[in-house]
């Protein structure tokens, strides 16, 4: 590598370090004035409590925010090297070292290489906390801000849940797992149906608990039922020690909350896609191609599209060039926001429907990616 690349190299992986810090921390300041009403909450409980005081209450708020930090940290991954390109382009454009180096023969474009190529390896960091460190602590990214200081979010009913089969699961209660319990379900009930959608079988339990090594939930006083319809006679209740079937504890979350989709890997994502019957393929397409998207292209087309506006050879256009690398960013970044929320909805005439999702997902792409081509191609080096 070059003493110049070093150099850019450097100067952009400080700005890089400095633009996660400001906009992951207005983030979560931001974050904070929202959700300010159940933080007092939580203070006005911990005051109450003999064990609670302000020292409770700031861990509290740390534990919660720092791993949400890595959520923060994905939505805000195509923005950040976005601005430290930014600064770093600007700064040697005002100090004149951009200057110095076009007088060297060093043509724009290889000046702007190291950032580039930096953008790629950043998106691989990007997919290594999305696939490997968010899956991993659901449990505690699922917590509503009064759930802070529990290990996990809070317990809420599921009123009516189909399977693969047609089936339909009801649960008093679903307990979420955490690092020290499954999850769990109280008083499950499981009405089993024919292929004309009539009661047949009937299955209760005072608890049900999720064993991910058999794929199945372990009962607690199960109790299985036959002969439901009109021309059976029912039979007496027979024990039941385990209930198998294609919901699992992903797909009751995914029944709660479509956001719920957006922690999970994208292999647990194709598991569930291959699932038959399984509850919200939309989104899990969706997340699936737009998670594809934003790793291979968006990441760092942004930053192409970036580069061309704020690296000038006058230094007074400057302002002019940072106008228009927010300009055409924050088309993109708006751009890919209405992909992702008509991507949940495709529309019913079209025929294609789980083709839909992943056309919205290429559409920034095939919008912006020429646009950046064009750019780069048009500048003066």
């Amino acid at each position: 590598m070059r003493l110049l690349d070093r150099y850019v190299l450097k100067s952009f992986l400080y700005n890089y370090l400095i633009s996660f810090v400001v906009l992951v921390g207005m983030y979560i300041v931001l974050d904070m004035v929202f959700k300010l009403d159940d933080i007092v909450e939580v203070k006005n409980q911990a005051a109450a409590s003999e064990s609670g005081s302000v020292f409770t209450v700031f861990r509290d708020l740390l534990d919660y925010y720092f791993y949400q930090m890595f959520p923060f940290f994905i939505n805000l991954s195509p923005i950040i090297p976005v601005a430290a390109a930014a600064f770093t382009l600007v700064r040697l454009t005002r100090t004149n070292e951009l200057v110095a180096m076009l007088a060297a023969g060093v043509p724009l474009l290889r000046i702007a290489a190291p950032i580039v190529l930096s953008c790629v390896v950043m998106t691989g960091l990007v997919a290594i906390v999305q696939e490997g460190i968010v899956p991993n602590i659901i449990p505690k990214l699922t917590r509503q801000t009064s759930d802070m200081g529990r290990e996990t979010g809070k317990a809420f009913r599921v009123d009516s849940l189909q399977d693969a089969r047609g089936n339909i699961l009801r649960a008093a209660r679903f307990v979420p797992g955490s690092s020290l319990n499954r999850p769990q379900i109280i008083e499950l009930d499981v009405i089993f149906r024919n292929d004309q959608r009539q009661p047949t079988h009937h299955l209760r339990a005072d608890r049900a608990e999720w064993d991910a090594d058999k794929k199945s939930w372990k009962l607690t006083h199960g109790e299985f039922t036959q002969g439901l319809l009109p021309e059976e006679t029912r039979s007496a209740a027979t024990p039941a020690a385990e209930y198998t079937s294609s919901i699992t504890p992903d797909e009751i979350a995914l029944y709660r909350s479509r956001s719920y989709v957006d922690l999970l890997s994208t292999a647990r994502i194709n598991e569930l896609l291959a699932s038959p019957g399984g509850y919200g393929i939309t989104d899990l397409l969706r997340v699936k191609h737009f998670r594809f998207t934003q790793y291979v292209f968006n990441n760092w087309l942004i930053v192409l599209l970036a580069i061309p506006c704020v690296m000038t050879r006058e230094p007074t256009q400057l302002k002019r060039g940072v106008l228009k690398c927010m300009v055409y960013t924050g088309a993109f970044l708006g751009t890919v926001f209405m992909a992702q929320q008509l991507a949940g909805h495709p529309p019913e005439w079209f025929v294609w429907q789980q083709q839909w999702p992943a056309l919205l997902a290429w559409m920034p792409t095939v919008i912006f990616f020429p646009l950046a081509l064009v750019m780069l191609g048009r500048m003066e080096t």
